[in-house]
């Protein structure tokens, strides 16, 4: 049997501290697009953040801000593939602020086309 999700009268993101929550103050689950865990609760623009981030720590120290770019670009459209797998390119493009062929790039890539 499934525990019920978690309800609360405020969620707030661990990172960026924005809160949300119902207008009459009832409890609420966790916004879908939210996530929450042994390292917090993050909303989604910092649950992308943090995927880009940990993209870019996999780079070289000494690499150039070209290699950096790609490698937290290539992070966040794989976060948002893992997210969203269904969704096409172009919408996942939109959502990285990239073009869907570095999409449909990262796709082929990981086995996903």
């Amino acid at each position: 049997m499934t525990a019920p999700a978690p309800t609360a009268s405020r969620w707030t993101c661990d990172r960026c501290r924005v809160s949300v929550g119902r207008m009459d103050g009832g409890r609420a689950p966790l916004p879908q697009s939210w996530s929450t865990g042994a390292t917090g609760s993050f909303c989604l623009t910092c649950r992308r953040e943090r995927a880009a981030q940990a993209a870019l720590e996999t780079a070289p120290l000494d690499c150039s801000n070209d290699v950096k770019a790609k490698a937290r670009r290539a992070g966040l459209i794989e976060f948002e593939m893992r997210r969203t797998p269904d969704l096409p390119d172009n919408a996942i493009a939109r959502a990285c602020r990239t073009s869907a062929s570095a999409v449909a790039a990262t796709r082929q890539a990981l086995g996903r086309g």
